[in-house]
């Protein structure tokens, strides 16, 4: 089976929806003005993500300098070995002890969901998708559920808009940020009123942890780069946080 057309056409949900419900196993292909991303699939998993323009060994590192994990000098020395050897950097930070394998699969599994999940947020761009073999991934990459993928990647396109005007760009700082109340505990009256669909700024466990990590003068890529979730899901736990008001977000021009 092949598929090539326009994300206008046909949306990215509808693609990933097609593909996973037949079971195929291939490589998707998308791509618009300023990006070329591919994903292989593997019947209703995705089992690894990148650009082809960025490939993820080169971000890698640079991403868990960011986070706070590596140093710089420990960067360089891995990128140092790379070069001599040709070995992926994931493998060269495990092996030389800079990182555990936990850590590497951690970011390196978020930084695929990442690949994936910002097609949710394009308005235009062309697919292709080839039925083929796929190569297996990495070890340091775990396999991507799909159809979860899919529902959550609905949802944050559905919100976009509104996610974007609140948390504009990575470089907004947090300028204010108020306690959170206590968390409830969920009573037996609560369950079972009838009354259990949630506000669409209700604080969540995740929005919590984001809340942690969003502490005054940090801006919203740090926060993005040290989150356990993915981009996106950081960017919505931001959103619904200024939307409550326990946060506010600066232009770092102010």
């Amino acid at each position: 089976m092949a598929l090539r057309g326009s994300l206008q056409d046909m949306g990215l949900a509808d693609i990933l929806q097609l593909i996973f419900k037949t079971k195929k196993i291939g490589r998707l292909r998308l791509s618009n003005d300023f990006d070329e991303v591919w994903a292989d699939i593997h019947a209703a998993w995705i089992i690894n993500a990148d650009t082809d323009g960025r490939p993820s060994d080169a971000k890698l590192g640079s991403r868990l300098v960011r986070a706070g994990v590596l140093t710089n000098a420990e960067l360089g020395v891995a990128l140092k070995k790379r070069a001599e050897t040709g070995a992926p950097i994931a493998e060269i930070l495990i092996s030389s002890g800079f990182a555990t394998s936990e850590t590497i699969t951690q970011y390196a599994t978020l930084q695929a969901t990442d690949t994936v999940y910002e097609v949710f947020t394009w308005s235009a761009g062309q697919y292709h998708f080839e039925e083929r073999p796929v190569v297996e991934p990495p070890p340091w990459i775990e396999p991507i559920n799909g159809e979860q993928l899919l529902m959550h990647g609905i949802v944050l396109a559905a919100e976009w808009p509104v996610i974007s005007k609140r948390v504009p760009s990575g470089d907004w700082v947090v300028g204010y940020r108020r306690t959170l109340p206590p968390e409830e505990e969920l009573t037996a009256d609560a369950l079972f009123s009838g009354d259990m669909e949630p506000a669409d700024d209700d604080i969540g466990p995740n929005e919590r942890v984001v809340h942690e990590l969003a502490q005054p003068r940090v801006n919203v890529q740090a926060i993005i780069d040290r989150s356990p979730f993915h981009r996106l899901e950081t960017c919505l736990c931001l959103s619904k946080l200024v939307g409550a008001g326990f946060l506010r977000l600066n232009s770092p021009r102010v």
